[in-house]
C-alpha cells in the first residue's frame, strides 16, 4: 500500500508530466531554470499533502462541510465558497407570445452575445454547447479557488474562453457525454450536496482526462507570466492526482461547501434541461 510520501511525489511528478504534455513550451523554460521547476514541483507537493491530510480529515461525507471548515484557512473557506459567484455568462430563454424561444446572454448586466431565436435543431446545439462551456469553466474556476488562486477575469478574457471551450465541445464526444452525464446526475442528485459534489467532482475528473482543463486554465490565466500559470495548473493537477487517490473525497468535500449557495450556477444546468424540452417541441 502507498504511503502518504509515495502518493505526494506520485501527484508532484504526475503536474511535471501534465505541464510536459499540455504546455511543451513552458516545460522547456522550466528545465533550462532549476530554480523555477523546484518552485513549482514544491508547490505541487503541498498541494497534493493538504490534499491528501484533508482527505483523512474529513471522513465519512455526511460532515464534510463541517470538517472542511476546521481544517482550512478561513480565507480559502471564503474563496471557495465564493467560487461559482464568478461569473462566465448569464443565459435567459425567453417564450414570447407567438410561442417562439429567444436566447439572451449577459455578462454583469451587458450584452455577452447577440440575441438569438431558438427556431432550428442547430441553434439549439448552439445553445447547449455554449451553455455546456460556461459550466466547465466555472467548474475549473472552482478547483483553482479550492488550490487558493483567485482570479477575476475581464470579459474578453471569458469571451475568448467561453469560445475556445465550445469549440473544444463541439470537437469530443467525449466531452459531451461527460457534460450530458454531470447534468443527469446533478438533476438526480435533489438537495443532496455530497451527491451534487460528487456529480462535479466526476466532470472535473472527465475535463482532466481530456486535457481540457489545461486550456481553460491557460485562458484564464493569460494576463499571468507564465510561469504563475504554469505553477496554477500543476497545483491543480496535483490536487485532482491527489484527490483520485482517495476516491475524490477532499475535493468533494470542499465542493460540498458551495452548492447549496450555487444559485446561478444551478440555473446554468435547468437552462440545458429546459432547451432539450425546447428541442422536442420544435
Amino acid at each position: 500500500m502507498a504511503t502518504q510520501s509515495d502518493l505526494i511525489t506520485k501527484a508532484a511528478e504526475g503536474a511535471l508530466e501534465d505541464i510536459k504534455k499540455y504546455a511543451p513550451e513552458e516545460y522547456k523554460k522550466l528545465e533550462a531554470d532549476p530554480a523555477i521547476k523546484d518552485k513549482i514541483l514544491q508547490a505541487a507537493k503541498a498541494t497534493a499533502k493538504e490534499t491528501l491530510m484533508l482527505a483523512e480529515f474529513t471522513g465519512h461525507p455526511h460532515d464534510f462541510a463541517e470538517k472542511v471548515t476546521k481544517h482550512l484557512p478561513e480565507e480559502r473557506v471564503k474563496l471557495i465558497q465564493g467560487a461559482l459567484n464568478i461569473p462566465t455568462f448569464r443565459m435567459k430563454i425567453i417564450k414570447k407570445d407567438n410561442g417562439r424561444h429567444w436566447l439572451e446572454l449577459t455578462r454583469e448586466g451587458q450584452e455577452f452575445k447577440p440575441t438569438r431565436e431558438l427556431a432550428s435543431y442547430s441553434d439549439i446545439d448552439w445553445a447547449t454547447i455554449e451553455q455546456y462551456a460556461s459550466i466547465l469553466i466555472e467548474a475549473v474556476l472552482l478547483v483553482m479557488s479550492a488550490v487558493g488562486i483567485s482570479v477575476s477575469p475581464s470579459a474578453s478574457v471569458i469571451r475568448k474562453t467561453v469560445d475556445e471551450t465550445a469549440e473544444s465541445i463541439r470537437s469530443s464526444s467525449q466531452l459531451q457525454r461527460a457534460l450530458e452525464t454531470f447534468v443527469e446526475a446533478w438533476d438526480a442528485a435533489g438537495n443532496n450536496p455530497t451527491k451534487m459534489a460528487t456529480a462535479l467532482f466526476n466532470l472535473i475528473k472527465d475535463s482532466y482526462s481530456a486535457g481540457i482543463l489545461w486550456n481553460i486554465i491557460k485562458s484564464l490565466c493569460s494576463n499571468m507570466a507564465w510561469y504563475d500559470w504554469v505553477e496554477t495548473s500543476a497545483k491543480v493537477s496535483a490536487m485532482i492526482i491527489a484527490a483520485l487517490a482517495t476516491d475524490g473525497v477532499a475535493l468533494i468535500a470542499e465542493i460540498a461547501l458551495v452548492v447549496f449557495s450555487a444559485v446561478d450556477f444551478a440555473r446554468k444546468i435547468a437552462n440545458v434541461v429546459q432547451l432539450q424540452d425546447v428541442k422536442k417541441g420544435l
